[in-house]
């Protein structure tokens, strides 16, 4: 029963991000990109799960990022994420540090991170477990890049430690699922005719999956998920994409994606749309559609490598 409700949870959860919301920002999933431009970004979320009238999950995320130091070789940034669904609330906030070195015609950067993590739980609905904890959280990663291609390596999270924020002891009756991924992350840039360029990304990810607050009381499974996301620049001024995905649960149903996202582009700003369908096909179950709003702002006049395609 208590592997069940991890996996429900995880499935979930598993809608939380999509590769979608790592096209031109990857700092939620790696902190070795921060700093990847030597200007100051701007990039912001929100993304929700619907189902008839009733809004089963809604997050919104905003990060910020640049470069400083001696020779312009450090990267900082920051994360702040909110999650709500109907038995619990979350808040991240996730600062992100890297050291950028110069290549001959690229740029290799190693990057860490420290996460502290707020959850308030509706006892209404979860009453066997603490109304509220904190946690923290460290995250690592590598990032290489030139002016059209990317590869990045991280583990967002791979360590946690929960604290209650009650007197009383934690709950070992039921905890809320958490991962704990190694994410492979790459594309590139082709191309195709006159103002037509492809930009295929592909995301790998195998993950632990635990519980806080304490995640002794489950047994560990994992996760392995694989998503593409192809998109086309039309005279650089527009990005449409596809995406499709698919997780493998130790435990659990199957779950496959598919979505498209369209974004505009005028001069340094970016606004976005995307669309995203998610099912179970043992179960035959289809998940509630997400909707994912961005922006991004880059604070610079003439970026060194020209429009923002990454």
């Amino acid at each position: 029963m208590l592997f069940g409700l991890a996996a429900n949870a995880q499935d979930i959860q598993s809608l939380r991000a999509s590769l979608i919301h790592y096209q031109f920002n990857s700092l939620p999933l790696n902190p070795a990109y921060a700093g990847r431009l030597d200007a100051t970004g701007f990039e912001a979320f929100y993304y929700g799960n619907f189902s008839s009238q009733q809004q089963l999950s809604r997050s919104a995320v905003v990060s910020l990022h640049g470069r400083g130091g001696a020779g312009r070789q450090l990267g900082w940034g920051g994360v702040l994420q909110f999650h709500g669904q109907p038995t619990f609330n979350e808040l991240n906030f996730r600062p992100a540090f890297s050291r950028i070195l110069r290549l001959s015609d690229s740029y290799l950067s190693f990057g860490g991170s420290v996460g502290i993590n707020y959850f308030d739980v509706d006892e209404s609905n979860a009453s066997v477990l603490n109304s509220s904890f904190t946690s923290v959280d460290a995250g690592a990663g590598v990032f290489w890049h030139n002016q059209r291609t990317f590869i990045g390596v991280s583990m967002p999270n791979f360590l946690e430690k929960a604290f209650s924020n009650e007197d009383n002891s934690l709950s070992t009756s039921f905890g809320l699922s958490r991962t704990r991924p190694v994410n492979l992350h790459m594309g590139s840039l082709f191309h195709l005719t006159g103002e037509l360029y492809l930009k295929p990304a592909v995301l790998l990810r195998y993950a632990e999956i635990y519980s806080i607050p304490d995640e002794s009381q489950f047994g560990s499974y994992n996760l392995w998920s694989a998503d593409v996301h192809a998109s086309v620049f039309i005279e650089g001024a527009y990005v449409i994409g596809v995406l499709g995905g698919i997780s493998r649960p130790e435990l659990g149903a199957n779950q496959s994606r598919v979505g498209a996202s369209a974004t505009f582009l005028f001069n340094n700003f970016r606004f976005g749309y995307a669309l995203q369908y998610n099912t179970q096909a043992a179960s035959m179950v289809s998940l509630p559609a997400t909707h994912t709003i961005s922006a991004g702002y880059d604070f610079v006049d003439e970026p060194e490598e020209g429009r923002r395609v990454f």
